[in-house]
């Protein structure tokens, strides 16, 4: 036992310093594959215990690279950061049950059941959480092409499966597996390319996506409201004399009772008509219902497209949230947050709709997170996006989730980003189907659940193989319950016959 703890810190440093670098709100992808790794690759040399505590400090390790955006940042409270520790946890438990899996040596069924477990648990979380799927590791490879066109077909669950699997697949030591791995790297690209080489075909649009600086109190009229909207009326002029089709503006640009709301709509509905653009703001308005809301106003004078968020931020916004959709011109509206959720984003594909227009508002050094965050939900259903992330970041992507024109919004000046984007949806597998993969992972997690319980039973442990004994340390011939008769053949020392160490 003594000496197999050396072994755990060192697992358990190697994997929190490869998570901390490879997720968060800055990742580094190419670590985020690695970071699995160390203690996948010990665990079955340890105890349950120690097991389990090497992969719950590993992993915890690497998540406080999120504890000071989540405390300073968001000003959660210090509770708030126990999905830190539930995080670890998953992991934990996904670490165990690969364990299991590889101690009895059912090495194929660890190598494709411990990725689907942590797909499953990653779906799960991402169904029941306020915070939607924020906390899942897939967005470390929004920028990895052609690899993270999986989502089309897959979903997040897909790229989640594939995150452990190369992983799980080097940690049972077995060539076949290897083998196995690489068929799955070269279809998982195949499929990427060929997405990769479709572009829509429809006119393009152009759009001037505009962050100025706001007012601490921009209450509407009685407050920093003017002052805000004079700041944005040079501006979206300016756009349209580039030539901008659309115009949008963050989310929460000023605060107002509904009561005031027809005379700022009137304000808004100069400023499109003069300037011949379709406006899109954010507000926040207040009345017998709060509610964060965005506004496209229309040049032609008509009645302006409205629509409340859905998903609100827990505990910073005490508003009612939206129960509709907002669709013009095939084109659809969500903010921020919504974008954490991909069944909302999937409800749009599901209407058919060609662009996404997403005021936004970010806490600064979330901007790169969140703005890919957005990549994913554009992919998963084949939408174009404009999102306009106010103290972040200013997107326009494509189709298939590439970056078409991109610039950060300081907090204390003005940011302008014109670029043009084709509308138009690229069907997706996802759209229409759903999270199937998600579905499967949790039946494949199933099948090693029960296989456990039918085949790993003291009765039929054979070769020393204990349910919870670490195999460095398993007691040798029939003390271990071995009948092949064969337990004294060469073999590292403990380990009955080296026919079965697990190498």
């Amino acid at each position: 036992m003594a000496s197999s703890v050396p072994k755990g810190v060192a697992a358990a440093v190697a994997t929190g310093a490869l998570l901390y670098f490879g997720s968060g709100l800055h990742a580094l992808p190419a670590l985020t594959w690695l970071a699995p790794l160390p203690v996948l690759l010990v665990a079955p040399r340890l105890n349950p215990g120690l097991a389990a505590l090497t992969a719950f400090a590993g992993w915890l390790l690497g998540l406080t690279n999120l504890a000071r955006y989540l405390r300073n940042d968001l000003g959660l409270p210090l509770v708030a950061l126990a999905f830190l520790v539930l995080l670890a946890a998953v992991f934990t438990a996904t670490v165990l049950f690969f364990r299991a899996l590889v101690v009895r040596r059912h090495f194929v069924l660890a190598a494709f059941a411990a990725p689907a477990l942590w797909a499953a648990l990653d779906y799960l979380i991402a169904t029941v959480s306020p915070h939607g799927a924020f906390t899942s590791l897939t967005y470390t490879q929004a920028e990895v092409a052609p690899i993270n066109q999986i989502v089309s077909l897959t979903g997040l669950w897909g790229l989640s499966f594939l995150l452990l699997f190369p992983a799980a697949v080097l940690a049972t030591r077995r060539l076949v597996l290897v083998g196995a791995l690489v068929v799955v790297a070269a279809g998982t690209c195949l499929y990427g390319v060929l997405r990769l080489d479709g572009t829509a075909d429809s006119q393009p649009l152009r759009i001037a996506v505009l962050s100025a600086e706001g007012e601490d109190n921009a209450r509407w009229p009685d407050g920093g409201g003017p002052a805000v909207l004079e700041r944005y009326r040079p501006m979206i002029a300016d756009a349209a004399r580039s030539g901008a089709q659309v115009v949008l503006l963050p989310e929460k640009i000023i605060d107002l009772d509904a009561t005031a709301l027809p005379q700022l709509s009137e304000e808004f509905q100069t400023l499109a008509t003069s300037n011949k653009v379709e406006l899109v703001v954010g507000l926040t308005v207040f009345g017998p219902d709060d509610y964060n809301r965005a506004l496209i106003v229309h040049p032609d004078g008509s009645a302006p497209t409205s629509y409340d968020k859905h998903h609100l931020i827990p505990g910073i916004e005490p508003y009612t949230p939206g129960d509709h959709f907002a669709v013009y011109k095939s084109w659809g509206l969500l903010i921020c947050k919504d974008l954490d959720f991909p069944a909302l984003s999937r409800a749009y594909g599901k209407e058919d709709v060609s662009l996404l227009l997403v005021p936004a508002l970010d806490f600064e050094d979330d901007g790169w997170l969140h703005s890919r965050m957005a990549l994913l939900r554009g992919l998963e259903n084949g939408i174009p996006m404009a999102r306009d992330g106010s103290k972040g970041r200013l997107t326009l992507s494509d189709a298939q989730g590439r970056i078409v024109s991109e610039t950060t919004a300081p907090v204390d000046a003005p940011a302008v980003l014109i670029g043009e984007l084709r509308p138009g949806r690229d069907g997706t597998v996802y759209t229409a189907w759903g999270d199937w993969f998600a579905w499967l992972c949790c039946l494949v997690a199933l099948a090693g659940v029960v296989w456990l319980r039918s085949r790993g039973g003291r009765g039929s442990i054979r070769h020393g193989q204990l349910w919870g004994s670490p195999v460095a340390d398993l007691p040798a011939g029939d003390a271990a319950g071995d009948t092949a008769g064969d337990h004294d053949r060469p073999g590292p020392a403990g380990v009955a016959g080296g026919r079965d160490a697990v190498r």
